[in-house]
């Protein structure tokens, strides 16, 4: 757990009758640091008002008059003086009036969260806001130039949106970008995990999100240090899901007769290993029936390469049945109960009529949409078709990925107990 820093805030009070007034020990003797770290104690919670400055006033030397105020400074965590001079004026009373309304205008600029800061030319004086703004508007022209995928905004958004949820919801006031530390950073995530109990798998999702977004801050001089540097993701635990029991495939079965379009869409999974996300961007023109494969555009796969997957034959006569009635530009399942369409597919639909359907026939969580692909791949590897074909199918960059579904069986190898080989 991180421990909070002394604070360079002032805490002012509330006037009220015959209240007394108590100084805790100041962090230096220093009287004008004295009056940075100044703390007024023995004062209920509720009459306590904690600011990142210290309210201006109007100080006088003579013939010049100056408005002084602090505020805190960003890259330091001190509160900084600023001063702003009066006009002089030949009427006294005509001075004093500006110099009230110039102090009162100070105040309610400070009281709705501006600081001096944001009108410097130094980049450490950048806004969290303006960051994220930056950052999002150069994902956005990426994406449109080809170098990101759409889905990579979609999920980079998602994630300032919720750090930007986290900061409201805990009181946390950072403006600017260099106040997020490795403090703040770290509570972040404990709650994300301890709190909201996200997976190893997503925590470390997040963790590598925030590393690629404060390193970009740093390599454009927002902040002088990434705050999460050094910081350990969360060992990999293995899956929660299984491959389909018995049981459960032929309750997967009678979707064909109950919801022929899902069904078919389930049979996708399992044949071809064709993802969610990769489902819902599918076009009929996609399918080549007659040839036998499905091609996947870079633009949709996850690891950005176009290519094909082989149609088994046990799947063919359900996707032509599935393609009666398609035109080639449809999408080859639409937000209309599956059936090919103009109206595109979100890959939560995919999940929640699994969910659904789990429900309904009352089976075991542990039996995910991803099951399908999975145990396709394990039945797949059991006929005995070379690893490296499998591989291919289910479009992995490593073989070792590949055979690491053959840990899911849970008999006897046939080869192996007839292999001739012995000590």
């Amino acid at each position: 757990m991180c421990t909070l820093k002394a604070p360079h805030y002032i805490l002012e009070k509330q006037k009220t009758k015959k209240q007394k007034t108590y100084y805790n020990k100041p962090y230096t003797t220093n009287k004008k640091q004295f009056l940075k770290t100044m703390i007024i104690a023995q004062i209920p919670k509720k009459q306590l008002i904690l600011l990142d400055y210290k309210p201006a006033q109007l100080q006088k030397y003579k013939d010049r008059w100056v408005i002084v105020y602090y505020v805190k400074e960003p890259a330091k965590n001190v509160l900084k003086r600023f001063r702003k001079s009066v006009p002089p004026m030949p009427n006294e009373k005509e001075r004093t009036k500006l110099a009230n309304k110039m102090i009162t205008e100070i105040n309610k600029r400070l009281e709705k969260g501006w600081s001096p800061f944001y009108d410097s030319n130094n980049l450490l004086y950048s806004s969290l806001d303006d960051c994220i703004s930056k950052y999002l508007n150069m994902l956005q022209i990426e994406v449109d130039s080809g170098v990101k995928r759409p889905d990579t905004l979609r999920s980079y958004t998602s994630y300032l949106n919720q750090l930007q949820h986290y900061l409201k919801k805990q009181k946390i006031n950072i403006k600017f970008i260099v106040e997020f530390d490795a403090c703040t950073a770290q509570n972040y995530l404990d709650y994300l995990f301890y709190n909201k109990r996200i997976s190893p798998r997503t925590y470390n999702g997040y963790l590598r999100f925030l590393s690629t977004f404060f390193t970009w801050c740093k390599n454009r001089n927002y902040i002088t240090t990434n705050p999460i540097e050094g910081f350990r993701s969360k060992p990999k635990v293995q899956k929660k899901r299984e491959v389909l029991s018995q049981e459960v495939r032929e309750k997967v079965k009678r979707l064909r007769s109950t919801n022929f379009h899902y069904y078919v869409l389930c049979m996708l999974t399992y044949y071809c290993f064709i993802r969610r996300t990769e489902l819902t961007k599918l076009k009929v023109s996609d399918i080549h029936l007659k040839d036998g494969f499905i091609v996947i555009d870079g633009s949709n796969s996850k690891n950005r390469k176009t290519e094909s997957v082989t149609i088994p034959n046990n799947l063919l006569d359900d996707l032509a049945e599935h393609l009666a009635k398609a035109k080639a530009d449809d999408f080859l399942f639409s937000a209309n109960n599956f059936i090919p369409g103009t109206k595109q597919l979100t890959p939560k639909k995919i999940s929640d009529t699994w969910a659904n359907f789990r429900k309904k026939e009352k089976f075991d969580s542990k039996f995910q949409f991803y099951s399908l692909k999975d145990t396709g791949i394990t039945d797949l590897l059991n006929t005995g078709v070379p690893a490296i074909k499998v591989r291919d199918q289910a479009r992995h960059h490593d073989l070792k990925i590949t055979e690491s579904y053959t840990f899911r069986n849970r008999f006897a190898d046939e080869m192996v107990q007839k292999a001739s080989f012995g000590f």
